[in-house]
């Protein structure tokens, strides 16, 4: 079996786990009176909601680029990501608006209740994280996918251990305190994620790199004399991009295979840049911007440029 059929059939699997589990803890929550319960099944109906979208993105990744499409359809790891990552935030907020209301308004917990669907849904997540174990590095959306499930593993854990609390001491106000805890780890569960995920798509720098230092590497190599106008991005967690224009002797362009072949090789090695594209030139621009942007007015700037002119005033007072 294929490694990308393996995964879709392991996410199916967690889907209907969830699936189920999600309904047995609202109805058990519901019955039983007992918020966090309550909690964990929307976080558990959440989870449903993300491996179905985490599902469709692994076969999108797999379906081969066209015209319209040049580069395939890694960008929807990134989509996943990025709503499994809101739906947590949100979905911890209300949690946490929720508890804090059952403060003024306690009501009587059926504990036993409570245990049982809390045991089930333990057992049934913890099922489904030994599924995606294997496969939480290889992409930010299964790295999403393990995330939600691991949270929900640990999070009927503590269910039960408030469950058999609550059941020998009476502590009834244990329930809207852990809903609280669970509402807070999710958002700062997901937070990360959220913010890796926006970063992608807004085609931001990818986490770890520095084009200074890429601008630096690059103009290091024989036959270099310097590096402007250079982009770096990410189409998803495992694919960056890179544009340069690169400046070198004024040669025949045979020549410079050598170069941009060495180069591309060991931006892979080095940075883990799979895709450069380079525009050779034999003048620099008049500016040499390394990089560049635009402001609200559409002017271009250069963060790096200010910073070397900043720091040779500096020098010279």
């Amino acid at each position: 079996m294929k490694g990308h059929e393996r995964v879709e059939r392991r996410l199916s699997y967690s889907i209907l786990l969830n699936g189920s589990i999600a309904l047995a803890e609202i109805i058990g929550g519901v019955f039983s009176n007992s918020l966090a319960l309550v909690s964990d099944a929307m976080h558990n109906f959440s989870d449903f909601i993300a491996l179905i979208i985490s599902l469709v993105a692994t076969r999108a990744m797999s379906w081969s680029g066209n015209e319209r499409k040049s580069y395939g359809y890694f960008r929807f790891e990134i989509l996943a990501a990025f709503i499994n990552s809101v739906l947590l935030v949100l979905i911890g907020v209300y949690i946490i608006y929720e508890a804090i209301s059952r403060f003024s308004h306690p009501t009587q917990i059926n504990s036993r209740l409570m245990i049982i669907i809390a045991a089930a849904g333990f057992g049934a997540n913890l099922f489904s994280v030994l599924l995606l174990r294997d496969h939480r590095k290889e992409n930010l959306n299964l790295k999403s996918a393990f995330l939600h499930l691991t949270t929900d593993t640990l999070e009927s854990g503590a269910v039960i251990v408030t469950a058999v609390l609550i059941s020998f001491f009476n502590f009834q106000i244990l329930d809207p305190i852990l809903s609280i805890v669970i509402g807070i780890f999710i958002i700062k569960s997901s937070w990360d994620l959220l913010l890796e995920s926006t970063n992608i798509l807004t085609e931001g720098s990818p986490r770890g790199i520095d084009l200074n230092e890429v601008a630096s590497y690059i103009r290091s190599f024989p036959g270099i004399k310097s590096v402007h106008h250079l982009h770096i991005w990410s189409l998803s967690s495992n694919f960056r991009a890179l544009s340069a224009h690169i400046v070198v002797e004024d040669m025949q362009l045979s020549r410079t295979i050598g170069i941009t072949d060495e180069l591309e090789e060991q931006l892979a090695v080095r940075f883990n840049i799979e895709h450069p594209t380079f525009q050779l030139e034999a003048d620099a621009c008049e500016d040499e911007l390394i990089s560049q942007f635009r402001d609200r007015n559409g002017w271009t700037k250069d963060a790096s440029q200010k910073k070397r002119k900043d720091e040779a005033r500096d020098t010279q007072h």
